[in-house]
């Protein structure tokens, strides 16, 4: 089975297939809600989910420290029968996924759990308790030329501001705040860029206007402002507002158009090692 025929079979299962793929069994567990969640289309219903840090047996007593997910069906043009708020800690009564067959590259389901009734919300535990107050804490990476850089749970990656040229620009860490070797490539191929900051800004620029002066004299709103854009004034008029850095040291560098492109963003893409690669217009 390739993931094409793996996707086509899940989209078409109907509500009642979709439940035989969780045991008849049901269990009550308590979750610690964190964030994230969506829904997927299915046949003649929605597949919602949210997703949860830990979650105890409350049969066993076991805590299970390992991110999951809750499911719940919702009918097209229904309300969703299930409201779960960002780190809350809910008992449950709930029945758990089987094991199936998937393919290559797929991870098999676990710690997924189709929810048949909210028996309390805001429930005590102390062992999620604790594993929530650590959770609420900031993490802070503090760094002497990238200076202050708090982890942002939702995006997954650390932000700040920092000096740039006669200004200041944001920059962002893309990575998982528990990825330490990814932290330090990222790091490192930012911190190289913000040294050599003077060198950075006019490559990124001129690349950028070498790329796209064309196009903004085909965006022009007359021949008379297209014949005033050249790659020399494109170069001047755009501005860096943010640095964007993965864990593999690729970067997006973000400019502001001066409405060069009615206010689209300019991103140049690359990395300190390979260099400058692509330019192109967004939002």
């Amino acid at each position: 089975m390739n993931l094409l025929e793996y996707m086509r079979r899940r989209n078409k299962m109907t509500l009642s297939e979709w439940e035989d793929t969780f045991e008849k069994k049901e269990r009550e567990i308590i979750v610690l809600r964190h964030e994230g969640g969506g829904g997927s289309l299915r046949n003649g219903f929605w597949d919602w989910d949210a997703y949860f840090l830990a979650y105890v047996d409350c049969e066993t007593g076991e805590l299970h420290k390992e991110e999951g997910r809750i499911e719940f069906p919702v009918i097209d043009k229904e309300e969703p029968p299930f409201q779960f708020e960002e780190e809350t800690i809910y008992k449950l009564r709930v029945r758990e996924k089987l094991p199936e067959e998937v393919p290559e590259g797929v991870l098999p389901s676990k710690n997924h759990f189709l929810v048949v009734d909210i028996l309390e919300e805001d429930a005590v535990c102390p062992e999620l308790e604790e594993m929530l107050i650590e959770y609420r804490k900031p993490v802070v990476l503090q760094d002497d030329v990238l200076g202050e850089l708090t982890y942002d749970k939702l995006l997954k990656s650390f932000e700040g501001n920092i000096a740039w040229l006669h200004g200041k620009i944001h920059i962002s860490l893309h990575v998982d705040k528990d990825n330490k070797a990814g932290i330090t490539r990222a790091k490192k191929a930012l911190k190289t860029m913000v040294l050599e900051q003077e060198k950075w800004d006019v490559d990124l620029r001129k690349f950028a206007a070498g790329k796209l002066t064309k196009l903004a004299c085909e965006w022009a709103e007359s021949d008379e402002e297209a014949a005033k854009i050249t790659e020399e004034s494109f170069a001047k008029r755009i501005s860096l507002s943010l640095l964007w850095m993965n864990s593999g040291a690729s970067f997006s560098a973000y400019f502001d158009d001066d409405d060069l492109f009615f206010g689209h963003s300019i991103t140049v893409c690359g990395s300190p090692k390979k260099g400058l690669v692509s330019a192109d217009i967004e939002g």
